[in-house]
């Protein structure tokens, strides 16, 4: 079974007083945020995503969020039978809650479209007041087809700095996050780190991500957000 990579997001930020308590992630609707992959220490794209948002829905004191996530190759050609309906929920504190079980459950759905899949363990917290030196709760899930059962687990969850950084896209004040990602399945193991830097208001601008032994694989840097007037 290929990887599983989601980390999207998966991970947090926390940024300068001017935008204290703002969400790590989008909260305007009809935006959409383009990224590319490189292989380490090179120009090549290997890989391209694409996020869509749509409109932001109020859930009592909470905020759902939807989105379509595309993974293409780099000749364009999309993985995982093409874009894939997801949601995060922030709360009243504006935490981010971001579901990882749910998230390769539509992965799998999407592979998958006539196969009972379930998910279950807890979110993965990012909260609005994040600091350097901060530890996040570890997450942890399980997703089943049939008999294929795939459990994720994160883990290492430290906030490390603050940092500015430009991409295509823009000059961003970030905060830099890490954590640990093993996936466990029949015939597929995955033990991978990766840092993360997030703005507030988008999430994600970069992704570097490690294999065990913390030596770089991959870059994914946010070139492209536009807003569309739907």
């Amino acid at each position: 079974m290929k990887t599983i990579c989601i980390s999207l997001f998966l991970t947090f930020s926390a940024v300068v007083c001017a935008h204290a308590g703002e969400p790590y992630f989008v909260t305007v609707g009809n935006r959409t945020l383009h990224y590319e992959r490189y292989k380490a220490g090179t120009t090549k794209v290997t890989q391209t995503t694409t996020l869509d948002f749509g409109q932001v829905e109020s859930v009592g004191d909470a905020r759902r969020v939807p989105y379509t996530m595309t993974l293409a190759k780099a000749n364009g050609r999309p993985i995982y039978g093409g874009p894939v309906s997801l949601s995060v929920m922030i709360n009243a504190n504006n935490d981010v809650e971001m579901d990882f079980g749910g998230t390769v459950r539509m992965v799998l759905k999407n592979l998958l479209p006539h196969t009972d899949i379930t998910a279950t363990g807890n979110p993965a917290l990012m909260p609005a007041n994040m600091q350097p030196g901060d530890t996040l709760p570890d997450s942890h899930c399980v997703v089943k087809a049939g008999l294929f059962e795939l459990t994720v687990d994160i883990s290492g969850r430290q906030v490390l700095r603050r940092e500015q950084i430009t991409t295509p896209a823009g000059t961003f004040d970030c905060v830099v996050a890490r954590e640990r990602k093993v996936e466990k399945g029949p015939f597929h193991h995955v033990d991978v780190w990766g840092d993360t830097w997030y703005a507030p208001g988008i999430g994600y601008v970069r992704h570097d991500e490690y294999d065990k032994n913390m030596k770089l694989e991959t870059s994914e840097i946010l070139i492209q957000d536009t807003y569309s007037q739907k």
